[in-house]
């Protein structure tokens, strides 16, 4: 029941909105009991780091690793 800014290092995504031409970003507000859909281009390989910017939700878990190859 609380916002999320999800952040994602070492890109830029395009949100998804059914007109096919949303903004670019690199973090996204998160609305409660949403989710955001994006695309991105895995063009950076490497092993990046998504989080949630309310800190004590990263301490709690709320991150990923974006690992990828070329």
């Amino acid at each position: 029941m609380m916002y999320h800014p999800m952040h994602l290092h070492g890109h830029t995504y395009q949100v998804v909105n059914p007109a096919g031409n949303g903004p670019r970003k690199d973090t996204s507000i998160v609305l409660p009991m949403q989710t955001v859909e994006v695309d991105f281009d895995a063009n950076n390989p490497g092993q990046w780091m998504m989080h949630c910017h309310n800190i004590y939700h990263g301490e709690s878990g709320m991150m990923a690793v974006v690992s990828y190859v070329s």
